[in-house]
């Protein structure tokens, strides 16, 4: 494990030097409050998350341990802006930006936060936070894991790396199965613990729409199409329909990405589109929505879904949808989340291979089978929930309480 910490140091270093305002790395080192904080005291459990889908995963799990044992304390930290942005004034925790991944940094950051117990929500787990952590004789937990195949850091052609793995986790919870029989394969015993979106989901059924987006909806007099966590592939592949006939509205899954969305979707004009709700709303083709922490809101207002992502590395949380009763669409890069292969089977998520696809989606919106479906989606997810209790078992278990 030399060689790693050497090489991060010299990375990170370099990245550093060479890093440009608004990049990840200058959010990142703007984020250093805590360094001038004292130490937190008592007993802290501290969950990472790579952004706000694995928040959204960790927060149910989270919410319970701290409900059950009042006498801790949390800290939440997020890899991407996506995730700390929306999330910096959560009130069950202090939040942060991970410190970057050299041993002096992880040190002064353990430090500060203190953690009587580590977990990390799905992934990104870093080798010398693992290691630091394993020193210091604090359990780690991995949850909501899934392993379609041997993570990279467990494949046997880096030992050095792959010790450190093994031999720094408590706990590898996955979310089925099949992904215990492939983390056999690396030679892991992990305990199959369920997926907690599903309780994060249906946490969020039958809550209440926003009052100013229903009145925007009202007024136009059309039935919506909601294109969330929206990114510009996704603006352009929908492009090519007829649009007219609904309320499109946009939520940039990066906010920044927004004007040049707009501009992908040509078929709208300057005086078609709205950047905002205003007091007065006019009528108007296209709504874009550069808002934080709104979309799971608006799914309820949605007539037909969208989800983003499907034209890069994967689709976005779609029982966000699913569980306000609508049957989304998305583009053909849906597999790799793990609840979409039961979704796309059960036909609640429609993989949009081309144009075609989508246009025969954009038809089903508002018949009563394509509505009957929505609502049976619904009862799907609300069926699903418990992985939040199995999982704090195994919390609990950790730090023998």
């Amino acid at each position: 494990m030399i060689v790693y910490p050497i090489l991060s140091n010299i990375v990170f270093g370099l990245w550093r030097n060479v890093a440009k305002a608004g990049s990840w790395m200058a959010k990142v080192q703007s984020d250093n409050s805590w360094k001038q904080h004292t130490p937190i005291s008592g007993k802290v459990v501290w969950m990472h998350c790579a952004s706000l889908g694995e928040f959204e995963m960790g927060r149910p799990v989270l919410e319970l341990f701290l409900q059950k044992h009042s006498d801790w304390q949390a800290v939440v930290t997020f890899f991407s802006p996506s995730g700390y942005e929306p999330r910096k004034t959560y009130s069950k925790a202090k939040v942060h930006y991970l410190p970057i991944d050299t041993p002096s940094e992880v040190n002064k950051w353990l430090d500060y936060a203190n953690p009587s117990l580590a977990v990390f929500v799905r992934y990104d787990i870093w080798p010398n936070h693992l290691n630091a952590l394993r020193k210091r004789g604090i359990p780690s937990v991995v949850m909501a894991m899934s392993a379609p195949k041997t993570p990279w850091y467990l494949h046997r052609t880096l030992p050095f790396i792959r010790k450190v793995y093994k031999e720094g986790i408590h706990t590898w919870g996955v979310i089925s199965e099949q992904d215990a029989a492939n983390m056999s394969l690396a030679g892991i015993h992990s305990k199959v613990l369920g997926n907690p979106k599903y309780d994060y989901a249906a946490s969020l059924a039958g809550k209440a729409s926003i009052e100013k987006f229903a009145a925007w909806k009202k007024s136009q007099q059309k039935p919506v199409l909601l294109i969330g966590s929206a990114h510009l592939e996704d603006c352009k592949a929908l492009n090519g329909l007829d649009l007219s006939g609904f309320s499109t509205w946009v939520v940039p899954h990066e906010i920044d990405e927004g004007e040049a969305m707009k501009t992908a979707l040509s078929q709208f004009t300057e005086d078609d589109a709205a950047n905002s709700i205003t007091d007065k709303p006019k009528a108007t083709s296209l709504l874009m929505i550069p808002e934080f922490g709104v979309l799971s809101r608006l799914y309820s207002l949605a007539d037909g879904v969208v989800i983003g992502g499907g034209y890069g590395k994967a689709t976005h949380n779609v029982l966000e949808a699913t569980v306000q009763g609508k049957v989304a669409a998305s583009g053909p890069n849906w597999q790799k989340i793990a609840e979409n292969h039961e979704l796309v089977e059960l036909g609640y998520l429609i993989p949009a291979q081309n144009e075609s696809s989508y246009r025969q989606y954009l038809q089903r919106i508002g018949t009563s089978e394509f509505t009957a479906k929505g609502n049976e989606a619904q009862q799907w997810v609300l069926s699903q929930k418990g992985a939040s209790e199995k999982i704090l078992n195994v919390l609990e278990q950790a730090v023998q309480l």
